[in-house]
């Protein structure tokens, strides 16, 4: 990894010095171990500009982190749109977006501890969400003739039962960040696990779509 001095941008070009200098920081964060390995001053250098010229664009190092992750939330609902039209019916597009959920997190491992380190859930990490929860909704064969009341009752469950199967995801993502990566996978393979969880949502909301 290794910047270079780039040109300076003309008159009225910040907007394309921030996409550069955030593309230079998830280099950075790619090729690093940990979060405290991610500078300014690295990150910088990478874009080729002075660090000076990073605080014309952020506050900080954790404003700039922060983007890093909000722009990869876009990116893993970018791949999950994508890959998920491959899928011959709904539960199979909703195994192959989450997937690509767990994978990404296994390709970008200190970007996604990013993604996942703050307390409050961001705009593209609900969006990220959101296409999880239509995701169960399609699954679940949920009937667009039905009542409001009972539509209503069913979006409610999805979006907690969506919550539930993300929250499960995340683990399974941040196993393979420990020293024992297989202690829980000895007998599967993850994604094994992953269809297990898949399959437990969509009968989870069907259930709850029974009973309302």
């Amino acid at each position: 990894m290794a910047g270079s001095t780039r040109q300076r941008n003309v008159r009225g070009q910040g907007a394309l010095l921030r996409e550069e200098i955030l593309a230079a920081a998830v280099r950075v964060v790619d090729a690093s171990e940990n979060v405290a390995d991610v500078s300014l001053r690295s990150i910088a250098r990478e874009a080729g500009v002075s660090t000076m010229a990073l605080y014309a664009h952020f506050d900080n190092r954790d404003d700039l982190l922060a983007a890093v992750a909000e722009l990869s939330w876009v990116q893993v609902s970018h791949e999950i749109s994508e890959r998920a039209q491959a899928g011959a019916s709904p539960r199979e597009r909703l195994l192959l977006g989450c997937r690509t959920y767990v994978g990404f997190a296994e390709r970008f491992p200190l970007r996604y501890v990013l993604m996942v380190k703050g307390d409050e859930i961001t705009p593209a990490a609900r969006a990220a969400l959101g296409v999880v929860t239509r995701g169960l909704l399609a699954s679940g064969g949920m009937d667009p003739e039905s009542e409001p009341s009972e539509a209503a009752h069913r979006t409610a469950a999805a979006h907690r039962t969506a919550a539930a199967l993300s929250v499960a995801l995340h683990g399974v993502a941040m196993l393979h960040r420990t020293d024992t990566p297989h202690l829980w996978l000895s007998d599967f393979s993850t994604w094994d696990i992953v269809q297990s969880m898949v399959d437990a949502a969509i009968l989870q909301l069907e259930r709850e779509s029974a009973g309302s």
